[in-house]
């Protein structure tokens, strides 16, 4: 299982129809799509934003379920039992295992791709085996009560001498790794192949000086309780605390982005029905509303101007917020690195 922890969450059903063992519903007869979220509110809002209408359109019963288990859904590939139709798969994954995907470009996308919005030094949002599912990024998230100035570079958020407080940040290399990397000076065009031992090096020499989150819902309670009056953030978790009232805002300079992907598994048995429901997924105005349940941003021009400017001020790919885009994560690094990144990261971490 990833370590993302994106919005937390038990394995519980969210809503839907009441199924039977075997997968099928007790009236209609037909098989069941089972969608797979991190949880929490994004669950209940994939359930009443596009299971629930997307049934109420098609008859396609579609439950959906928590939380993402990587090794669940290996266990399912590996006895070719596929039985988890749509999973909010994290981008790296999708690259790391692209032998297991249906080339699904052409039937999904059924308006102009070119409207689909295309990451600063990112993957294409439309591959042949996927579609981009939605973007954030990793900013400076800080509590606007502290007194003095708060970190506007990484180099500052690397270097409590000259700001001093305590930085919270994730529990995790993925995307730590590249923020290392930049506030010790290494310029984004040479980022990759990333120096893993130089990363963490430059972690170490502040290790007193920081603190951990390891799951969203962390990162949301120490910025709300303000353990640490900086963090490494999600710009949409930042958002949801400063939405609810605590005193939080993002420095956007050199923000790094990120995002997902849509894949259909080829040897999914209801690979059409899934492919219906990516198309669906895909339509704009359930793009927005992917959006609002899930806080990242839309994944096409059209969906983003249908934000209204109160939403868009916290999203990643609002133009103002883009233009201090530093880059995107190397999907492709990560996918061929994880382990080793993280077996380091994780030496480090509980020295």
């Amino acid at each position: 299982m990833t370590r993302r922890g994106f919005l937390g969450g038990g394995a519980a059903l969210l809503g839907g129809t009441a199924l039977s063992a075997c997968g099928m519903t007790a009236t209609s007869g037909k098989q069941t799509l089972t969608m797979v979220t991190w949880g929490g509110t994004t669950g209940e809002g994939y359930q009443k934003l596009v299971a629930a209408p997307f049934q109420k359109l098609t008859g396609i019963p579609v439950r959906v379920t928590a939380p993402v288990d990587y090794g669940r859904y290996r266990a399912q590939q590996k006895n070719d039992r596929i039985t988890w139709n749509w999973i909010d798969f994290e981008g790296w994954y999708t690259f790391q295992h692209q032998e297991w995907w249906a080339n699904i470009g052409n039937e999904v996308v059924t308006g102009d791709v070119h409207d689909y919005i295309e990451l600063p030094g990112g993957s294409k949002p439309v591959l042949p085996w996927g579609i981009a599912s939605g973007s954030y990024c990793f900013a400076i998230a800080y509590r606007t009560d502290h007194p003095g100035r708060h970190p506007r570079s990484w180099s500052e958020f690397l270097d409590p001498r000259a700001v001093p407080g305590k930085r919270s940040i994730y529990n995790w290399p993925f995307g730590m790794l590249e923020i290392a990397l930049l506030g010790d000076g290494v310029p984004y065009r040479d980022l990759y192949p990333l120096d893993i031992d130089r990363a963490i090096g430059k972690l170490d020499s502040i290790k007193g000086s920081l603190t951990f989150w390891n799951s969203g819902a962390e990162l949301q309670q120490q910025l709300s309780a303000g353990t640490a009056p900086f963090a490494f953030a999600w710009n949409n978790r930042a958002a949801a605390v400063a939405r609810a009232g605590k005193p939080v805002a993002l420095e956007w300079q050199d923000n790094l982005q990120d995002g997902g992907y849509d894949v259909v598994a080829a040897n999914d048995p209801q690979k059409d029905e899934t492919i219906r429901l990516l198309r669906y997924m895909n339509r704009p105005d359930v793009i927005v509303g992917r959006s609002r349940a899930t806080g990242y941003s839309p994944t096409t021009h059209t969906a983003l101007q249908k934000m209204s400017p109160a939403e868009r001020q916290w999203l990643n790919l609002e133009p103002a917020h883009l233009a201090k885009a530093v880059g995107s994560i190397d999907l492709s690094w990560w996918a061929e690195n994880f382990d080793e990144a993280t077996n380091k990261w994780n030496t480090w971490a509980s020295a």
